[in-house]
């Protein structure tokens, strides 16, 4: 008997947490960017992570609201990578080796290297999927993942530009960002020099330039020759499939990219 109603509350139990998942990925979606336009920005950064070692990386971060953003990492002693996201979807590419790796949301919780910082950062960082707030219940300054594989909330301590950013994630894990500048790129404000702190590592995150995409491809010779055609830039963004198109398994259209490389 005993038996039989354990079994019974572990049923309701799970058809309760299957109700609850459902209902929260069920809410809509309300993006938040740190960028609004599209922009090229480079970050450096440097660390002491978990194992008490000294670790750094050099991201250049392609980001467009209607596009896919890319970045490009690099770290000493590590194969540099290229991490490709539409939202939907997402993918790494290993150019040294002409390796891609499809990614599903549970592959966000890995590590970029050794360094503190994980996949799921530069995911939120470029799709800004959060849940929309409900203002009778939820402060402005707080915001609530919509599809984080790390973190659950993030809570800043003002708004627009606030100086001290936490982020709360599961077992209790806080990661804390203090914001020491902020400065405007050609209309867009981004905090250029942040401090990350948690128990067991911290470090230091600066962005070294930006550019918006109207700067890139101005032309820089102002006295260029007459009729003199200068070869085009190269695609900064990677577009996103239309809307129609025959749909291939990402890992099959993978495939066909690489063998036409």
């Amino acid at each position: 008997m005993k038996a039989e109603i354990l079994k019974a509350t572990l049923r309701t139990a799970a058809t309760f947490f299957a109700l609850a998942c459902t209902a929260a990925l069920a809410q809509t979606s309300c993006p938040h960017f740190l960028l609004e336009s599209p922009m090229v920005v480079n970050i450096e950064g440097f660390f002491i992570n978990e194992k008490l070692s000294r670790v750094s990386l050099d991201v250049e971060w392609r980001h467009h609201p209607e596009a896919l953003d890319t970045f490009f990492v690099n770290q000493p002693d590590h194969q540099p990578f290229n991490f490709i996201t539409a939202g939907e979807y997402r993918y790494m590419e290993f150019p040294n080796v002409k390796v891609k790796r499809q990614l599903g949301t549970h592959h966000l919780k890995e590590h970029i290297g050794e360094t503190p910082l994980k996949l799921d950062d530069m995911e939120l960082l470029a799709n800004g999927q959060f849940l929309c707030r409900d203002s009778t219940i939820q402060k402005p300054n707080i915001l609530s993942t919509a599809f984080s594989m790390a973190w659950w909330s993030l809570v800043a301590d003002s708004l627009p530009h606030p100086t001290r950013v936490t982020m709360n994630g599961p077992r209790k894990e806080r990661r804390v960002f203090t914001i020491r500048q902020w400065r405007n790129y050609s209309g867009e404000m981004l905090p250029t020099l942040v401090k990350v702190e948690n128990e067991r590592y911290n470090g230091e995150l600066w962005i070294r330039s930006a550019y918006t995409v109207q700067a890139l491809q101005a032309d820089p010779l102002k006295n260029s020759v007459e009729g003199k055609q200068k070869p085009p830039l190269p695609d900064l963004f990677r577009k996103i499939p239309v809307k129609g198109e025959r749909k291939i398994p990402l890992i099959l259209k993978l495939n066909q990219e690489l063998l036409r490389e």
